[in-house]
């Protein structure tokens, strides 16, 4: 059995004789996609009242979060349909809070409405659906289907507003490919967890995402980073290089320090990974109590830095975690 669940979006879209878009609801949706029956015994949830995914936010996560974890034994997996806007986030936000998780927890979308001759929509949910009922170990996870392949949740980016192929994993082989087949390439496995779902029920959402840019002053900085923020992720050049204009980098060693302002770095770029040993530059952020995000994507570690700075830790064990590979939002690398 595989439990629906409807947030919104544009998935759930039909379009009105003046051309003008009006939510279907979960009732009308399903009514496109009679195939579905023949894959899997489903029902359905809606997340009431159905919105934009814009306004999908930490509130609904934990909500989403929640409910998944009251009806956890029920069902043998789940599939969110979802805005393609903030998709990402409501992904990575999962992961982390339904720790422990070994079912499918599958969201898609689509870039058209379903009651569109060109829709998308029919298939990206009949494929969401048939994924989450296979079976296959690489679907146990929280994971994006979309186009054809499905990705794991805290790796995905949104690449495109029009595409089909609309988002990507540049830095993780997807779970599973489809084409006339499915296949399930050899992707990283997720680092061990415990036997049992754990439903975490606290995030803290005090935190900023600061991009670095040329002409970036010590005092639009420490603008960005005062209180009340409580955690930065900071989008640094290449591999994890920042200006050496003067008194940047000491305002964040100052933040760290006096309180304790967790900030951790990521690329700009859509692929690779920081390195804060390889340059000069990155070495003065290490030496600030910058930590390394590695690959992370920017709503991974966001989302990360929310869940970390809403559970009951040291600040220490909470800059440890932000470099750990906790739900496979990051590569490990080689000892």
């Amino acid at each position: 059995m595989i439990h629906l669940i409807y947030t919104g979006g544009t998935v759930g879209m039909v379009r009105r004789a003046d051309g003008a878009l009006e939510p279907a609801g979960i009732e009308g949706l399903l009514t496109h996609v009679p195939e579905l029956r023949t894959l899997a015994a489903c029902d359905y949830y809606t997340l009431e009242p159905p919105r934009d995914s814009v306004d999908i936010g930490p509130p609904d996560w934990l909500r989403l979060a929640r409910y998944i974890g009251r009806r956890y034994l029920n069902y043998d997996g789940f599939v969110i349909l979802h805005g393609t806007d903030t998709m990402v986030y409501t992904a990575a936000a999962l992961a982390f809070l339904l720790e422990g998780l070994r079912k499918p927890v599958i969201l898609t979308g689509a870039q058209l409405p379903i009651g569109d001759i060109r829709s998308d929509a029919r298939n990206n949910l009949i494929t969401a659906v048939e994924l989450a009922a296979c079976g296959h170990p690489q679907t146990r996870e929280v994971a994006i289907y979309f186009h054809d392949r499905l990705m794991r949740g805290t790796r995905t980016v949104k690449t495109s507003i029009s595409a089909f192929d609309a988002f990507a994993s540049p830095d993780c082989p997807p779970l599973a490919q489809v084409g006339t087949d499915i296949t399930f390439p050899p992707v990283p496995p997720l680092p061990p967890g415990p036997v049992t779902l754990t439903v975490h029920r606290r995030l803290n959402s005090n935190v900023a995402l600061v991009k670095l840019f040329p002409g970036l002053t010590p005092e639009l900085l420490q603008h960005l980073v005062g209180a009340p923020v409580q955690g930065v992720v900071l989008e640094t050049f290449g591999s994890g290089n920042i200006p050496a204009t003067p008194g940047l980098v000491e305002v964040l060693a100052t933040a760290i320090r006096e309180r304790d302002l967790p900030v951790v770095a990521i690329t700009q770029q859509l692929q690779g990974r920081v390195r804060l040993e390889h340059y000069a530059a990155g070495r003065r952020l290490l030496e600030a109590g910058v930590v390394s995000g590695g690959d992370m994507t920017s709503s991974a570690a966001l989302v990360k830095l929310m869940y970390l700075l809403g559970q009951d830790m040291s600040p220490q064990r909470r800059r440890e975690l932000l470099a750990a590979n906790l739900r496979g939002e990051l590569s490990e690398e080689p000892a």
